[in-house]
């Protein structure tokens, strides 16, 4: 999986590229704790738009990314989740916890 990272003032996204399974999971997790933590990151959106696969491992980074966004007073927003992406979240319960939406790069305008 490729991970690029792009920051601009207090908001900042990440486009992910590939497999989110527990063999990357960890990547991610590192990425965006750094930007709540090190950076002081108010606004971070996860683009899935490349990403072709997501497992259990995955959906459990992205509700730790979740839980530390929450504690700082900080949003997390997934975008462009491809339909086996979205399915995975939907069938875990999971749509709700989430902000999703299909747009990335008015993020780092905004």
């Amino acid at each position: 999986m490729e991970i690029e990272v792009e920051k601009s003032h207090e908001n900042a996204v990440i486009t992910l590229s590939g497999r989110l399974d527990v063999n990357t999971s960890p990547d991610l997790r590192k990425s965006a704790l750094a930007l709540y933590i090190k950076a002081k990151c108010k606004s971070l959106t996860i683009d899935f738009e490349n990403v072709s696969y997501i497992d259990t491992s995955g959906l459990a980074t992205l509700l730790e990314i979740l839980v530390t966004a929450k504690r700082r007073c900080a949003q997390l927003t997934l975008s462009d989740l491809s339909e086996r992406v979205r399915y995975l979240i939907d069938v875990n319960g999971l749509t709700g916890f989430f902000r999703i939406d299909g747009s990335t790069r008015e993020k780092l305008r905004a």
